[in-house]
């Protein structure tokens, strides 16, 4: 449930590239790349994998650190690593496969399915493109929650049926990055497919794209994962020089209550994984032309302006970027997400077809410290 905030989230994965020669593989100097991530890494400002390919073909791929401090476990191809709020694009796509199969529409009202919501006016895609105005979970609902427990979608709903936690704006007014929306589609998906969450992610995605390492687990769930396969989560102590682990950090403890949330940030997958969806985008496998243009075109509120998140466009579940202001000429989509001891980023340049994959297991403020201001040639 933790949000990421992606301020020039491009930084790093535009800079890794520049050049005309952009489309050939043996241009890229995986030297540099190698050279930057290291260095973080011996600064104790990154700890994971990182893979970049282009067309589909992996021309960088590596590991840095160790995926269990403890055990001294290192990474490999099947490392699973919890991706937090990069689960949302998973959750939007889940809903244009309904959609497809003629099972919903993204324009259909909230009340439609879950009618003691006192929230008229919010579509699907309002929930899809954090338009929907819904309370702000963190500031209004949280101090609610019984910290005995482990919270989840249940008990959201049912606060949400209350008609204690009053809107923030009208659907549509304005953009405001909002986890319970989210966790609204899932339970959608549940009504429209009668699966569970998981298992309609599983069947729906995760299979036909062949992510074999991809599921979506609710967090108290994953220690069902062979624990030397499962990223751990660290914090780096400067105090101490070593990575301790994220859970034991008192200020997380939130993790346990907040377990039971989905939709919103409950898939553990493998970087692997992770180039096989994006490559599923790049073909009419799954989804249609239309259906991927709904999904990577810029929301516009009510007023008629695009929202911005955070500076940049949003789409569902998306963020958008033109890559021309950046020296590449190309649509960028991309997510991040973060949770104590993880942060992930899957960044797409569509028109050049290239994938940049971030996968980490340290709790690090965010990505764009790890920006590469040289270009990579010469």
């Amino acid at each position: 449930m933790i949000r990421l905030k992606l301020s020039r989230i491009l930084t790093l994965s535009m800079y890794l590239l520049l050049g005309g020669s952009f489309l050939q593989a043996q241009s890229f100097n995986t030297a540099y790349i190698d050279s930057v991530f290291t260095a973080y890494h011996q600064a104790h400002r990154f700890n994971g994998q990182v893979l970049v390919a282009h067309r589909g073909e992996v021309f960088f791929e590596k590991s840095y650190g160790y995926a269990n401090f403890e055990e001294k476990t290192p990474f490999t191809q099947s490392t699973h690593f919890q991706i937090a709020s990069l689960s949302k694009q998973f959750t939007s796509f889940g809903i244009l496969y309904l959609q497809q199969k003629g099972k919903l529409s993204i324009d259909d009202s909230l009340q439609k399915y879950f009618p003691e919501l006192p929230y008229p006016g919010i579509t699907l895609k309002h929930l899809m493109n954090h338009t929907s105005g819904l309370p702000n979970f963190v500031n209004s609902m949280i101090p609610d929650l019984d910290k005995s427990q482990v919270n989840g979608n249940a008990q959201m709903l049912k606060m949400l049926a209350s008609g204690k936690y009053p809107s923030q704006a009208a659907p549509g007014e304005r953009w405001e990055y909002c986890d319970i929306g989210y966790c609204l589609l899932a339970l959608v998906i549940e009504e429209v497919s009668g699966k569970r969450f998981d298992k309609f992610m599983k069947k729906a995605l995760f299979a036909p794209a062949g992510m074999k390492g991809t599921s979506a687990e609710l967090g108290t769930d994953i220690r069902n994962i062979e624990k030397k396969q499962l990223a751990m989560g660290y914090t780096y102590e400067p105090g101490q020089d070593q990575m301790i682990p994220a859970h034991l950090v008192p200020a997380n403890e939130f993790v346990y209550w907040l377990g039971g949330f989905y939709g919103d940030g409950s898939v553990v997958s493998t970087a692997r994984d992770l180039l096989k969806w994006d490559q599923l985008l790049y073909s009419s496998k799954m989804f249609s032309k239309e259906t991927l243009d709904v999904a990577f075109t810029p929301t516009k509120l009510n007023d008629g302006t695009l929202a911005k998140a955070w500076g940049t466009d949003y789409g569902l579940g998306w963020m958008l970027f033109d890559g021309k202001k950046y020296g590449i000429d190309s649509k960028i989509v991309e997510h991040a997400g973060g949770h104590p001891g993880i942060r992930s980023r899957l960044t797409r340049c569509i028109d050049k077809q290239l994938t940049i994959i971030i996968l980490s297991n340290q709790d690090i403020e965010n990505f764009h410290e790890l920006r590469v201001l040289q270009g990579v040639y010469n």
